[in-house]
C-alpha cells in the first residue's frame, strides 16, 4: 500500500528488500522524495512509500530490480491502485446494499425521500468516476 511517509533520514536507495522468509520478501519503493525544513531548522524528508509483498526472493533480485526499476515501480503502483480501488468499491457496494430497501415500491418513504435516496445511490455508483479515485473520494451524504 502507498503511504505518505515522514522521516528524519532520506532513503539511501530508491528501493529496499526486506522481510526475507520462506523464499519470499517485501520490496519497498521510495518515490517523490522531498526535503523539508521545520521551524527549528531541522531537515526531514517526505516521500511516497509503496510495498510489494510476497515477491519471490532470489540472490539476483536486487540486480533485477535495478535493471528494471521503472517496471517494478509501476507494478507496485498498479498493485496499490487496484487494492485501494477494490476497498473503495467494497465500501460503496456496502452503502448501496444498506439502502436497497429505499427503492422498493412498497416502502414507507415519501416520494421525495425516495427520490433523495435514488440520487444518493446514483452518486455512490459514480464514485469510481471521480477525478481522484481511488485515493481522494468525496462520499455523497446519505439523506
Amino acid at each position: 500500500m502507498r503511504q505518505k511517509t515522514l522521516s528524519s533520514e532520506r532513503p539511501a536507495h530508491p528501493f529496499e528488500v526486506e522481510n526475507i522468509r520462506n523464499g519470499y520478501c517485501t520490496v519497498l519503493f521510495f518515490t517523490n522524495i522531498e526535503e523539508l525544513t521545520d521551524e527549528e531548522g531541522n531537515t526531514y524528508y517526505e516521500y511516497d512509500l509503496y510495498a510489494l509483498d510476497k515477491v519471490n526472493y532470489r540472490d539476483t533480485l536486487e540486480s533485477t530490480l535495478e535493471d528494471n526499476y521503472e517496471e517494478w515501480l509501476n507494478m507496485a503502483i498498479d498493485d496499490d491502485y487496484e487494492t485501494v480501488a477494490k476497498e473503495v468499491r467494497s465500501k460503496r457496494d456496502k452503502l448501496l446494499n444498506e439502502t436497497d430497501w429505499t427503492q422498493m415500491t412498497d416502502t414507507a418513504l415519501s416520494a421525495q425521500k425516495q427520490e433523495e435516496y435514488r440520487i444518493y445511490r446514483q452518486a455512490l455508483r459514480d464514485v469510481p468516476e471521480q477525478e481522484g479515485f481511488p485515493y481522494e473520494i468525496e462520499w455523497p451524504l446519505k439523506p
